[in-house]
């Protein structure tokens, strides 16, 4: 399961591999909807081709602004599997951020998440001349603006169109290269200067190969759970972690909904950001009251659960209330570091 060198090759064996096995869960209304692993590949190449046809493929940029949910991690996969590179961006960047670097990598196709996010970069491409198409993954009405299509207009087209591109589609996935450029991250340092990242498809593979070994708990029975809103290397590919290992994966799209999804989820392994997992406990806390024993913490987290995986450790105080509760905080440390050892 080590052989593969790009993100094409990792997500066709995965795919040969589990098929008709489920690969995500999410809420539809009052049930849950689960996903294969053969609905999950139409649904990337749906959209590779819906890029396709639109002339999208190597070395075009897309910026993804989006919390990490199923439209994201389909949309990521699908840019790589064409050799596109990714451009992560937290929901809450400012919008003057969003246009600078835009403008620096060329981008020819914006994603939201949101109606909150559309709106904040409504009109982006007057400043963006590079710039086709925005796509709104939420369900909304879109009026009046032929450039922004919506998410299920994306999967519809593309549908339409991946009978006719399938062959191209095989050949160019096949001619992704390990050093090829998949991912740019970028983030302010403390003197307040934006810094570019570049990751190759042959440093995610990596990752996923080496990190994978201190994540050997995790199970094809396991059940992963995560709300991550923010686009730091750990957030935006730690569920990569659970595609790798054919576990399946919930994600909640709101922090709101977090914990009323736990407790219907009830996960086996949580993905956190540290300061994630200190806002989780405060959040109970204060909704249990004060003193928050062990037994009440995993009570309401799920009560199934046995680890947390982390980008860092916490304080004292919380490593302590989740040893009570006989709950391993893991460390991964692999993800973060990718853009620290990169090029760029």
């Amino acid at each position: 399961m080590n052989s593969e060198k790009t993100i094409p090759e990792l997500i066709a064996s995965r795919i040969r591999r589990y098929s008709s096995k489920i690969l995500f869960q999410r809420r539809d209304g009052w049930s849950w909807k689960q996903i294969t692993w053969l609905d999950f590949e139409r649904e990337v190449k749906n959209i590779a081709s819906f890029l396709m046809d639109l002339g999208f493929g190597f070395g075009d940029t897309a910026l993804v602004i989006s919390s990490n949910r199923m439209e994201s991690i389909s949309t990521e996969i699908a840019i790589h599997l064409i050799g596109g590179v990714t451009i992560p961006i937290a929901e809450d960047e400012p919008r003057e951020n969003v246009v600078g670097i835009a403008k620096e990598v060329k981008v020819r196709f914006i994603f939201a998440g949101t109606e909150s996010t559309l709106d904040g970069i409504q009109g982006i491409y007057e400043e963006i001349p590079t710039l086709e198409r925005l796509v709104i993954f939420s369900d909304v009405a879109i009026r009046g603006d032929y450039k922004i299509i919506p998410f299920k207009g994306v999967l519809k087209l593309g549908f339409l169109k991946r009978k006719l591109l399938e062959d191209e589609l095989v050949k160019t996935s096949k001619s992704v290269l390990p050093n090829s450029l998949a991912t740019i991250f970028f983030s302010s340092n403390s003197h307040s200067k934006t810094e570019r990242k570049e990751v190759t498809q042959g440093d995610l593979t990596e990752v996923l190969h080496s990190g994978s070994r201190r994540l050997s708990f995790i199970g094809e029975e396991d059940q992963l759970f995560s709300y991550l809103s923010s686009a730091s290397p750990f957030e935006k590919l730690i569920n990569h972690f659970g595609m790798y290992m054919g576990a399946r994966i919930v994600m909640a799209e709101t922090e709101e909904a977090f914990l009323d999804d736990i407790l219907e989820v009830k996960p086996t392994v949580l993905f956190a950001t540290k300061v994630g997992l200190e806002n989780i406990c405060t959040r109970i806390s204060s909704r249990v009251g004060t003193g928050l024993p062990g037994h009440r913490l995993k009570s309401e987290l799920g009560s199934r659960i046995k680890y947390v995986v982390m980008d860092s450790l916490p304080g004292e105080e919380i490593k302590n209330l989740f040893s009570k509760s006989r709950v391993s905080l893991i460390e991964i440390p692999e993800v973060n570091n990718l853009v620290t050892r990169s090029n760029y």
